[in-house]
């Protein structure tokens, strides 16, 4: 099947404007060619049943297929695909949906959510996971319908915007406050231009910002700061990687393999082994302007290229056996 000829139901929950990643695949898969009907069940409670109260990305939050069957049915997809979320459907509504298309399920929150999501995650035909470290444990588990598909942006974070005088500074962190990530943040503004961006920062702090004040705020600044420690403690790339390599920013973030997959370090990425080495090379980019801009335009070549959602899905689709599809059609 052509991939402009697809015609996706997808199923997501997010507020405009704040869960950013959401809103880019559902560009993406636009910007791809696909024909999309997006269903944010965001506030649509009795859509929805939590037997487990659920939170995170963690699962099962089961959606009601009988209060959302005539929509999916009047617009026919050829595969319904969940945004993470923990959303799936019952065993009796996957069974009942399979009739007439494929089913994907995206998880976002790997390797932190896997402990939930390993429960059902073989009831889709394909599952996505973010995390490298979470494909070898679903494979553990003898899951054998998990694909691998990390984090990615759409075209709108290509786009140039000018600074914005509130914002300048040289160095900024995007993220929420941790006891792990206190004390470098303190290093970072006693010896530079830093604005620190999330909650509970102790100080230097611009609160959270989303939709278009990350852009206002990514755009300028000199430098962004990642880390690259998820809630649970593990280490993983991170969408905010992507993200701040598009707006063409320098990118600094600490030195692990799985990064090496997707940007060459101190070329299109700037990398660092701990706070000392962190604060040296932050240094000399900023006094060092056109070594700076050179590496961070290369990043952001790199992520054009390679890191958008449209070549996510382009090469997820490719990936998967549209034969298991066979014999499923709407009537």
């Amino acid at each position: 099947m052509r991939l402009e000829e697809l015609k996706i139901t997808y199923i997501c929950r997010y507020v405009p404007g704040v869960n950013e990643i959401l809103k880019s695949i559902h560009n993406g898969l636009e910007e791809l060619g696909c024909t999309v009907q997006e269903l944010n069940l965001t506030g649509k409670i009795p859509l929805l049943h939590n037997p487990y109260r659920h939170q995170g990305g963690n699962g099962p939050v089961y959606v009601r297929l009988n209060k959302l069957f005539s929509l999916i049915r009047d617009f026919q997809p050829d595969l319904i695909l969940f945004g993470g979320g923990g959303l799936t459907f019952s065993a009796e509504d996957m069974a009942e949906i399979k009739q007439y298309c494929g089913i994907i399920g995206l998880t976002l929150s790997d390797p932190d959510v896997f402990p939930t999501v390993v429960n059902y995650a073989s009831d889709y035909d394909f599952h996505t996971t973010n995390s490298m470290q979470a494909l070898d444990m679903y494979r553990e588990h003898q899951h054998d319908n998990i694909i691998f598909m990390p984090f990615a942006v759409d075209r709108r974070y290509f786009v140039p915007r000018d600074p914005v005088p509130q914002f300048q500074c040289d160095v900024a962190v995007i993220g929420h406050a941790r006891p792990d990530r206190i004390a470098l943040a303190s290093r970072l503004t006693a010896e530079f231009d830093t604005l620190l961006y999330g909650k509970n920062w102790p100080d230097h702090t611009m609160g959270p910002v989303n939709g278009e004040n990350w852009f206002r705020a990514a755009h300028s600044t000199t430098c962004l700061v990642n880390f690259p420690t998820t809630g649970a403690g593990y280490t993983n790339v991170k969408v905010g990687v992507f993200e701040a390599t598009a707006a063409g920013k320098l990118l600094f973030t600490h030195y692990f393999d799985e990064m090496s997959r997707y940007f060459v370090y101190d070329k299109e990425i700037v990398g660092y082994r701990d706070e000392d080495d962190l604060i040296e090379k932050l240094r000399y980019y900023i006094s060092h302007p056109a070594e700076a801009d050179k590496v961070a335009r290369a990043g952001q070549q790199r992520t054009r290229l390679e890191h958008t959602w449209e070549h996510r899905f382009a090469d997820l689709f490719g990936k998967l056996d549209f034969d298991r599809f066979k014999g499923r059609k709407w009537a």
